[in-house]
């Protein structure tokens, strides 16, 4: 990997190594190599550097293994395919993929956030997706060998484990039925984008928040839920952020919040909502 820029580089792209053992990047049999970015340099200027052996091979095993898209591989499976991984640090506004860039691999996050946004001619951007520890993004375009199709940025300081598509695909031609679990896995991923899309063009604001607001706690378990509709969630980025991803203004979400308040629905501390009527909000939602 030679460079990886900003959200200001809007004419440069992730440049990736065709296998990490390649271009000076090292075997990663027994350890991982990092990639983080230097710090004394502007996101325009900053290249990435390898940082040495900081995290182990456990570290990659164990964020691999709790993906929902190999939930059916074997220990030795996951080991084998762990061997080909690496690991990226980004800092806040660091890009990992850029529109029309290749994709080395399926990138899952270890801690941190992504945001993937969609721009304009104008660069008007677009929120398609926000992804959180323990989440997967690029499936999709690395498993076709296909270019990126949105840009993704690190929304705070973020590890990601990238799983290269070679070593996926090994692993589908090897073991038929953890073909069919990955099947099943995109299959899943392609209905709730479905269900995006249904409440992005149909719904109204306050639909689409009331859904965003119960997939928080579908998401956590049901939240910290007592039984009796009650759940906390946290908002897990800004609100000007969520309000780009339900395609609402900042301002408008601040009414809709109160509004919900005022039903006797939520009540809002800063980023914290309690939910005090499930089954209600479930109901706006539909």
């Amino acid at each position: 990997m030679h460079h990886a820029g900003g959200p200001g580089m809007t004419g440069q792209a992730v440049a990736w190594p065709v296998d990490p053992h390649q271009r000076g990047f090292g075997a990663c049999g027994g350890r991982a190599t990092d990639v983080s970015f230097d710090k004394d340099q502007s996101p325009q200027t900053r290249g990435c550097h390898l940082s040495g052996a900081m995290h182990t091979q456990r570290l990659i095993e164990g964020v691999v293994s709790n993906l929902k898209l190999f939930r059916e591989a074997s220990p030795r499976q996951i080991g084998d395919m762990g061997k080909h991984c690496w690991i990226v640090a980004l800092r806040r506004g660091d890009a990992i993929a850029k529109r029309g860039a290749p994709m080395p691999g399926v990138f899952a996050i270890a801690y941190g956030s992504i945001k993937l946004v969609l721009r304009s001619n104008d660069n008007e951007e677009r929120v398609l997706r926000l992804v959180g520890a323990g989440e997967t993004f690029g499936e999709a375009t690395a498993l076709l060998g296909r270019a990126a199709r949105y840009d993704a940025l690190a929304l705070a300081e973020t590890k990601i484990v990238v799983i290269p598509s070679g070593a996926i695909l090994g692993l589908i031609d090897r073991d038929p039925r953890l073909a069919r679990s990955m099947v099943n896995s995109l299959a899943e991923r392609a209905l709730a984008l479905l269900d995006e899309v249904e409440t992005a063009c149909l719904r109204r604001g306050a639909q689409r928040l009331a859904s965003y607001l119960d997939g928080l706690v579908v998401a956590n378990g049901n939240g910290n839920g007592n039984g009796n509709g009650h759940a906390t969630v946290r908002l897990p980025v800004s609100k000007t952020l969520v309000a780009a991803r339900l395609g609402i203004t900042k301002e408008t979400l601040s009414r809709l919040l109160r509004s919900l308040a005022e039903q006797r629905l939520i009540e809002v501390s800063q980023r914290e909502i309690e939910i005090l009527d499930r089954a209600a909000l479930s109901e706006m939602a539909r």
